[in-house]
């Protein structure tokens, strides 16, 4: 299936860049799409996950949110194939030089888009998801009110650029804001909760309600009450081509002005620059093969060369970690020599200083023997002294001399002696490793001294040996070597000059492009002014297509069915959201959207082309439906042939009138005979692959 001439996009795949892998799904094959593609399986597999991230690439404001979707995935990428509007001839007519005869041609572009962090950039390539071209892409932003954005991109395809919408339609003096292609989604994508929500028009949101109504009028060309919309679309494209010719004049200076050749003859200078490259590179490969041959007798000095200089390095590796060693060792040495004598000087004055220099009694001139402190007293004076509370203050002779000493009131002693053993003993183990290890550093530093000699040597003995043979060819080889890097040089400068053509003829096409939407929109402008579309007849088809769309599917007892002047639909003389059937709802919000979609399609308006519909069986159980009996079997036979009905009026349409457009459903179980239209069935089941859209997750 192709694209019938006129504007509007089609999709052809979805791509999600993952952290782990790449998740895809196709809806086209080779150079065409499906009409209807059918996403089927298990809930929570990931079906309407794929609406959404179409949604998210076409501007949406977020992406989905499932952890398994967090956790995998970190871009979207999105395969359409348009057509775009060139100029087939000029002619001269009374709407001005830059009227023209318009014609289509066939483009496909791929939309990417992040979902890492708070990035609203998305890039727009040419191209699809199996080959890109090699031309920088488009960078434009996700917010519609930016002068290049992704909402400005959507609706130049599908001719509604330059269309500005009334906050306040009823008053000829409103204000206006520029019209979104957020604005058009209502109309290509009824969500699950739109189905049912009896919100369908946004008849409980007004100033959504008031942009449905006038998006609506300005794809059916209604232009009862704004009939300036398209003129005020002509002077805004008329203003833009200016601008546009503009910047392509100073473009095409500069281009002049660098000095940059024709495409031809940058061609050919492209062909000529890698013909030298290539014979630049023949002439190095054969004078190093030229060199090897001459220089194989003295293999066995490269390879003792190389195994002394190896030996080296090894040694070298030795030296360093031996002088780290004892960088690290000394510092402990020392602090063990400060340890040392420490203890030292502990000893030598607990032998040296008395703590009780008075050994004989001044009173009586008895010798003393041990004092004390007993009960706060000392014995020697009698004196109270509270604030001694230990029982000694002078320790034995013996104790003296063996550099003992009591402790003040726990019994326990310190042997100074045996802890200078001890440290004494350590130091000198430390000792004798340093000088082993001061030993092989400097046996090693020899040893590498001996052995970078030794490479020296064989370094020139090996080049004493081929500097005879190798010499004659250095010069041709370095002159290989220049002559590669100048054609290298050379590619990249005309490289960069296509570039800039390259850049030129992308502005070129876009002027082309531009003008001839320009003359769409004149076009448009004068069948309007000439047919001055009723809005009421607009009504009128919608309400007899909805009214025939209901038929089809078998909606029981249907009378009354049409669209009001709010484009509220109305069954049996009762407004949608208060018929009390969820699944009379679901039918009725099917019929809705597939009327505005199936008329505005064969009537050749401004649709964006395609549909997207999840679950349209929703609320479709027995229970639900409009006028059910107590026949269980019965109910259950009516449900499925209402289903039934519904896909057949989809299949007949797009193999009849419909022929061209596109319609994605979601969609657990669908009928048998729409079984080839299933594009991918997830099973939900690791054992059945696919298992789901993300298929390396976690399985519940």
């Amino acid at each position: 299936m192709t694209i019938p001439p006129g504007p509007g996009l089609r999709i052809r795949g979805l791509r999600l860049l993952g952290y782990r892998k790449n998740y895809e799904i196709r809806f086209a094959e080779g150079d065409s799409w499906n009409p209807l593609n059918l996403i089927t399986g298990e809930i929570s597999t990931g079906k309407t996950t794929i609406l959404e991230f179409i949604d998210y690439c076409f501007g949406g404001s977020a992406f989905p949110q499932h952890p398994e979707v967090v956790d995998a995935v970190k871009a979207a990428q999105l395969s359409i194939e348009a057509n775009v509007p060139v100029e087939l001839g000029q002619e001269d007519t009374e709407n001005g030089p830059d009227a023209a005869r318009l014609g289509y041609t066939r483009r496909r572009f791929l939309i990417q888009r992040s979902v890492e962090g708070s990035i609203k950039d998305i890039l727009i390539f040419s191209g699809d998801l199996d080959e890109i071209e090699q031309v920088a892409p488009t960078i434009v932003s996700s917010d519609s009110s930016a002068n290049e954005s992704i909402s400005k991109f959507l609706l130049q395809l599908c001719g509604l650029d330059g269309i500005r919408l009334r906050l306040a339609p009823t008053k000829s003096d409103s204000a206006t804001h520029q019209l979104s292609f957020r604005d058009t989604a209502p109309l290509w994508f009824l969500t699950n909760t739109r189905l049912d929500n009896k919100n369908l028009t946004f008849e409980h949101t007004p100033h959504k309600a008031n942009k449905l109504r006038q998006v609506v009028d300005i794809i059916f060309d209604v232009f009862d009450e704004d009939r300036a919309i398209l003129a005020g679309q002509v002077a805004e494209l008329q203003e833009q081509l200016r601008g546009e010719r503009k910047g392509i004049d100073a473009l095409r200076r500069f281009v002049r002005e660098q000095g940059v050749p024709g495409p031809v003859e940058l061609d050919n200078m492209k062909d000529e620059a890698q013909s030298r490259r290539t014979q630049a590179l023949l002439q190095l490969s054969s004078v190093d093969d030229q060199a090897r041959e001459q220089t194989a007798f003295a293999e066995e000095a490269r390879r003792a060369y190389l195994e002394k200089v190896e030996q080296a390095r090894e040694v070298a590796g030795k030296v360093r970690e031996r002088e780290t060693l004892l960088r690290r060792l000394t510092p402990l040495r020392a602090q063990y020599a400060d340890d040392l004598k420490k203890l030292t000087m502990l000893k030598e004055a607990k032998r040296l200083f008395d703590p009780l220099g008075v050994t004989v009694c001044p009173a009586c001139a008895s010798e003393l023997g041990d004092v004390s402190v007993v009960n706060g007293r000392c014995t020697l004076c009698r004196t109270a002294v509270p604030h001694l509370e230990h029982e000694a203050l002078a320790s034995t002779k013996e104790a003296s001399s063996n550099g003992t000493g009591a402790s003040s009131g726990s019994g326990e002693t310190f042997d100074v002696s045996k802890e200078l053993s001890s440290t004494k003993r350590r130091l000198n183990e430390l000792n004798d490793y340093i000088s082993a290890v001061a030993s092989e550093a400097k046996d090693a530093r020899s040893e590498s001294s001996t052995l970078d000699a030794e490479s020296a040597e064989l370094r020139a003995r090996f080049d004493a040996l081929t500097r005879e043979a190798v010499t004659p060819l250095l010069a041709v080889r370095e002159a290989a070597v220049r002559a590669v890097t100048d054609a290298e040089l050379t590619i990249d400068q005309l490289n960069g000059q296509q570039r800039m053509l390259e850049s030129v003829e992308k502005h070129e096409r876009e002027v082309e492009s531009l003008a001839a939407r320009l003359s769409e929109a004149r076009r448009r402008a004068a069948e309007a002014e000439a047919a001055r579309r009723d809005r009421g007849d607009m009504l009128s088809k919608l309400s007899s297509r909805f009214h025939a769309i209901l038929q089809s599917f078998g909606y029981p007892k249907l009378t009354e069915a049409e669209i009001s002047s709010n484009l509220i639909p109305w069954v049996r003389g009762i407004r949608y959201d208060r018929v009390g059937s969820s699944g009379a709802t679901t039918l009725i919000s099917l019929a809705w959207e597939l009327a505005i979609f199936e008329l505005a399609y064969e009537e050749e308006r401004r649709h964006p082309g395609f549909l997207m519909i999840d679950s349209p069986q929703k609320n479709l159980a027995p229970e639900g439906l409009i006028g059910t009996t107590e026949d269980q079997e019965n109910t259950e036979a009516a449900a499925e042939a209402i289903v039934r009905r519904i896909y057949r009026h989809l299949t007949d349409w797009l193999s009849g009138d419909g022929a061209g457009a596109q319609i994605i459903i979601v969609d657990n179980v669908p009928p048998p005979s729409v079984e080839k239209s299933v594009v991918v069935k997830y099973s939900g089941s690791i054992s059945e692959p696919p298992y789901g859209l993300i298929d390396d997750a976690s399985a519940p």
